[in-house]
């Protein structure tokens, strides 16, 4: 199966597809409330699914509009049969460049501490680490907020060059 031809806009009637896309991939699902929801903070426009060559729903990506210049992944997941096959980096890449043309230039996101395929995902498109979020999924689920700032990989490395003590 080619898992994905086309990355498009969601419509409205793509929710329960994507909701079934969500109850596959993770412990915990969005209610389906939630979908409707997101795809209204999202405005339609940042609610983005990848068909594949049948036109089958393969996978999803929710971007939330925060401020002039950020954009927060709300939920990225693609189906079992096409994980591993670059669906979810055409995803996110794609939501970026959208994001981007709109002038929107920061992202960021939560991951689960133990989705090392996710993290690996957001690491190869310049995504860092920035905080450590204890608890955030369920009690000793824990989360990494990751983030890109301005197209640049965020933040910094601790160094003690160059640093001088203010007296």
């Amino acid at each position: 199966m080619q898992c994905c031809k086309t990355v498009r806009a969601a419509e409205p009637s793509d929710l329960d597809e994507v909701f079934r896309i969500e109850v596959e991939s993770f412990d915990k699902p969005y209610p389906r409330w939630y979908l409707d929801l997101l795809y209204g903070l999202s405005g339609g426009e940042y609610f983005l699914v990848s068909e594949s060559a049948d036109g089958r729903i393969t996978g999803y990506i929710v971007g939330i509009p925060l401020s002039d210049n950020a954009c927060h992944i709300a939920s990225i997941a693609v189906v079992k049969e096409c994980r591993r096959r670059k669906v979810g980096t055409v995803l996110l890449q794609s939501l970026m460049e959208l994001c981007s043309s709109n002038g929107y230039s920061s992202f960021v996101l939560e991951v689960d501490t133990c989705n090392y395929s996710a993290q690996s995902l957001y690491i190869s498109n310049m995504f860092r680490p920035i905080m450590f979020m204890p608890n955030y999924y369920s009690w000793g689920r824990h989360a990494l907020m990751m983030a890109l700032i301005g197209g640049q990989p965020c933040c910094f490395q601790p160094s003690t060059k160059g640093v001088q003590s203010v007296t």
